[in-house]
């Protein structure tokens, strides 16, 4: 995005709260809270920080105020910004908007109150909040602004050499050091469990960065699995699998993107998910796939605090019926094509910022 408007704005000036990529982009970094990041009742746990942090930011957007203020996805943190943009008198373009849908949809209000432009990356969103009031614009999925079969995604390529086996699982237990430590230890079962219905099978689990593969790798021992583990090829190793076990998240669509069949699990301790949890969430499913189809194309298991047994069951059927994974990827290749084909047009950045040069212009 912040490339997408250096095209409109060549001059333009960025401070922002985010990660090394970001500031590889050019923006100049208020905080780096990546290594922060959770979900669900995780997030409570940080509360202090970020707090802190917008006492910081509350000063530094008096001192020096931006044009335009840009929060992006996570509505506890973002909402609050835009508030205080809004005291300000800055125009607020959110993109990637919250998922008020799925939890917390009496924030409604403080969206229609603080936001000038939303940009949704879902196409169910646009309706969902322009018939709320809010000035919703559909930008696009980011995922799709790249060919799914480019050459970085195919597993061919791949050095050194991905399995060669007669059965591939894939396994993607997040990019979150506490997402890890939650939903690979079942993963882990589940393949090792597999493995003496089908001798033949391999596995590879996809690692964010080298930090969280060496996470993975430590686990390992443990469970006296052998698995490969490669970093930063997620798009090839989901390609190279049969089945793809994956916990919850954007993770899912981009598993679809792919057309590959898929079981999505989220581990989450049951007091934390029956004292707080439950009470949040609003969707009929969680798996974001599900959600898009409103209906169950895929297995989940979320919350997952319960025996594997069930997951490995799951596993099972679809490793034995080719004809089921075939069914399962028909219908996501059918579920993800109008996105892609949307995508084909611009790309989700290009949209974002064509939509903040207009808010700009017309202030």
């Amino acid at each position: 995005m912040i490339e997408a408007l250096r095209g409109e704005f060549p001059k333009a000036r960025f401070i922002g709260i985010g990660g090394p990529k970001m500031a590889k982009a050019g923006c100049r970094l208020f905080a780096d809270p990546t290594k922060n990041s959770a979900m669900l009742v995780g997030a409570l746990a940080q509360a202090g920080y970020w707090l802190d942090l917008l006492k910081r930011l509350k000063k530094e957007l008096a001192l020096d105020k931006p044009d335009v203020i840009i929060p992006i996805d996570s509505p506890t943190v973002n909402l609050r910004i835009a508030r205080l943009g809004k005291k300000l008198g800055v125009p607020v373009c959110y993109y990637v908007a919250p998922q008020l849908w799925a939890w917390a949809p009496w924030r409604i209000k403080e969206v229609r109150a603080t936001v000038d432009t939303l940009c949704c990356v879902l196409p169910f969103e646009q309706h969902y909040f322009g018939h709320q009031g809010v000035h919703t614009v559909y930008v696009g999925h980011p995922l799709f602004d790249q060919a799914a079969n480019r050459p970085e995604a195919d597993p061919e390529l791949v050095k050194p050499p991905l399995p060669a086996a007669p059965l591939r699982l894939a396994l993607l237990p997040g990019s979150r050091k506490g997402e890890i430590a939650a939903n690979l230890p079942p993963m882990l079962e589940t393949f090792l469990t597999l493995r003496g219905k089908f001798p033949s099978i391999a596995a590879v689990a996809a690692a964010a960065d080298a930090e969280r593969a060496w996470q993975i790798r430590n686990f390992l021992p443990r469970y006296g699995a052998k698995i490969d583990v490669r970093t930063g090829v997620t798009d090839a190793v989901i390609r190279w699998a049969d089945l793809v076990i994956t916990c919850s998240g954007t993770a899912t669509l981009q598993i679809a993107r792919h057309h590959k069949p898929m079981i999505v699990l989220y581990h989450v301790a049951w007091w934390k998910w029956n004292l707080v949890g439950r009470f949040l969430i609003q969707s009929k499913f969680l798996c974001l796939v599900n959600i898009l189809a409103d209906r169950e194309i895929v297995p989940e298991f979320m919350p997952f605090y319960g025996p594997v047994q069930p997951v490995i069951d799951a596993a099972g059927d679809l490793l034995a019926n080719p004809d089921k994974r075939k069914a399962m990827s028909q219908e996501l290749a059918a579920l993800t094509a109008p996105m892609a084909a949307y995508s084909d047009q611009m790309p989700a950045a290009r949209r974002v910022a064509l939509e903040i040069a207009h808010l700009m212009a017309i202030r």
